[in-house]
């Protein structure tokens, strides 16, 4: 009995100590290139989040949450017509680079790979015009031709 009652705390003591599954901390910029070739750029701050696309050459600003292996992103400010809401399903994730599946509606994405650009994690604010230095800094960089893939 007291065998079994020795059991019973001890998994007891490791059910209870077991912890959540942490939410990714994956922060800072990143880039990748869609589908078509075009450069696009993913700024992850604490609770927004920014993207660049240069094909359209337009910002998006997003809420952002983690939870788990997920990141989700609902659409706050846009001047184009986007989707609203999509999550990014992280894969594998380490210091320089984060696979992740685009989950948009009915929409799911072959595996993304984006690679780091800064670790500075960026100050994101509430709407566009708030964050016009940011953009200022991609575009000064776009103009030299330091962006990724394209030398720094």
């Amino acid at each position: 009995m007291k065998k079994l009652l020795s059991i019973a705390l001890f998994v007891f003591l490791v059910a209870s100590c077991s912890t959540k599954e942490e939410a990714i901390s994956i922060k800072g910029k990143w880039y990748t290139y869609a589908e078509s070739g075009d450069y696009m750029e993913l700024w992850l701050g604490e609770d927004k989040a920014m993207s660049y696309l240069s094909g359209i050459d337009q910002f998006l600003l997003y809420d952002l949450k983690r939870e788990g292996n997920s990141l989700y992103f609902s659409l706050l400010e846009s001047r184009i017509i986007d989707e609203h809401s999509f999550q990014l399903e992280v894969t594998k994730s380490d210091e320089k680079l984060f696979q992740a599946t685009f989950i948009g509606g009915e929409k799911v994405d072959s595996l993304k790979t984006y690679f780091l650009l800064d670790t500075k994690i960026p100050d994101i604010k509430s709407s566009l015009d708030e964050n016009q230095a940011l953009m200022n800094e991609l575009f000064e960089r776009l103009e030299s031709g330091s962006h990724a893939g394209h030398g720094h």
